[in-house]
């Protein structure tokens, strides 16, 4: 079941991504949903599920928006299981490492991308790139993560009763 409502979310945000979330840009910029999920997935679940969630994720962005297949998987693979690290550390209740850890996570997936992108190919326009596409879509993920987290910490309690239920049942 849990595979199976995680794929659907990933594909259910992979069109929002391409097609709704297109109208609510500031600055240009959309919030990136998929690096919202990977983080709550792995901060919730640990780093060997955010690695798969942010590998899947990334695999569907790869296909859908990307250049080459790949890139995006292991960046998402990288972030899920980094952020998975701090799951035994972490109150799950609490909204503030969530918050946290998105906006560092955005940070660092943006300023990759940057990196393997465009900073390769000889394009050194870092500050604009920094103030224009990474800060504003630092802040606008950030703010929108917290009722994101909120509802996938909602799903997440629900699965894991269905799944202890299950799991009495046959013992």
């Amino acid at each position: 079941m849990r595979v199976f409502v995680i794929s659907l979310m990933l594909i259910i945000t992979n069109v929002l991504q391409s097609t709704y979330f297109q109208h609510f840009r500031i600055r240009g910029t959309i919030p990136n949903f998929y690096v919202m999920i990977i983080v709550s997935f792995a901060l919730l679940r640990g780093s060997r599920e955010g690695a798969i969630v942010g590998f899947f994720a990334g695999l569907i962005q790869d296909l859908y928006f990307g250049t080459s297949i790949g890139f995006y998987a292991l960046l998402g693979m990288y972030t899920g299981y980094l952020c998975g690290k701090l799951n035994k550390d972490f109150y799950r209740e609490s909204f503030l490492l969530p918050l946290v850890m998105t906006i560092f996570s955005t940070f660092f997936y943006e300023l990759t991308v940057y990196v393997l992108t465009y900073l390769v190919r000889g394009k050194l326009q870092f500050l604009y790139y920094l103030n224009n596409i990474i800060l504003p879509e630092v802040v606008y993920t950030g703010i929108i993560s917290i009722f994101i987290y909120q509802f996938i910490y909602y799903l997440n309690e629900k699965l894991e009763i269905r799944e202890k239920k299950h799991r009495n049942l046959f013992k």
